[in-house]
């Protein structure tokens, strides 16, 4: 592909999932259109030059994201929601908003509790600390080696925007060694809590039981602390293990021994293959 593909949500015919593909928020409005078993088309676009697309689909301020946003960390003023991903345009022209909406759409409302706490503590502490190893300079270049499945025209201002893209993603984010230490401990804390109520509820992270909302949410916001198999099922690939710094493989070594973090290594082997062929 030559041209990041634009498109008008007034002209869609079936829904397109608009994307950085390797964002695990993004990954949650994946898997929950690859769960109901919706046909969609992702538009996928790297992280900077995302902003003239994405601002253009939300420059009506009613369609900007009301969930977590880059920049959230820092205390960047909401305007950078004009920017978030993902959303999804419908046929129509209805445009959903962030991963809150396109996942209640498709497989209803999570548990309000884990909701608050999936949104602004796991997600946010996650993406900062997945940040904080990637932007290191003896790993930086996995970040550029994920743009090469953008369009030509993305691969080549990565090129010449890509440090200070990466640059002015650290500010965003606060990524600093004390930020992530804090994060690493929120992150391992939230896993306990969540283990707890796996053994409380029978492998189900509500009353009830079962696999739905709640669990696809925080499968996939948590994904990036265990680097899964089988993340977003083939539409977008994340750095292997072997390959990040040995900072990162050792949070991910903790987190992966965990009853939440072996369960989310369980639901990418076990169900998000399957979700994708329903």
């Amino acid at each position: 592909m030559l041209l990041p593909k634009v498109i008008d949500p007034v002209k869609v015919e079936i829904p397109h999932l608009v994307t950085i593909p390797y964002s695990h928020y993004c990954e949650l409005g994946r898997w929950a259109m690859d769960h109901q078993g919706d046909e969609y088309v992702e538009i996928k676009y790297a992280p900077g030059t995302h902003a003239k697309y994405v601002g253009q689909l939300r420059k009506d301020r009613s369609n900007r994201s009301e969930s977590s946003f880059v920049g959230q960390e820092s205390g960047v003023h909401g305007g950078r929601r004009k920017y978030a991903v993902p959303l999804l345009c419908l046929p129509g022209g209805t445009v959903l908003k962030d991963s809150w909406e396109i996942l209640e759409r498709a497989c209803g409302a999570p548990a309000a509790s884990w909701k608050t706490c999936i949104d602004q503590e796991l997600g946010i502490a996650v993406r900062q600390l997945a940040y904080y190893h990637l932007l290191d300079p003896t790993t930086s270049h996995l970040i550029s080696e994920m743009i090469r499945s953008a369009s030509l025209y993305e691969r080549v201002m990565w090129r010449f925007i890509g440090d200070k893209v990466m640059d002015g993603m650290k500010q965003l984010m606060a990524v600093t060694t004390e930020n992530a230490v804090q994060g690493e401990a929120q992150v391992l804390e939230i896993l306990d809590t969540a283990g707890k109520d796996l053994e409380r509820y029978g492998g189900a992270l509500q009353e009830g039981g079962g696999f739905g909302a709640t669990e696809i949410a925080f499968c996939s916001i948590a994904s990036i602390a265990v680097l899964p198999e089988n993340w977003a099922n083939g539409a977008a690939s994340l750095p292997d293990y072997e390959r990040v710094s040995p900072g990162y493989r050792a949070f991910i070594d903790r987190c992966r021994a965990t009853r939440a973090g072996e369960f989310i290594m369980d639901q990418y082997r076990e169900r998000r293959s399957k979700s994708a062929q329903n």
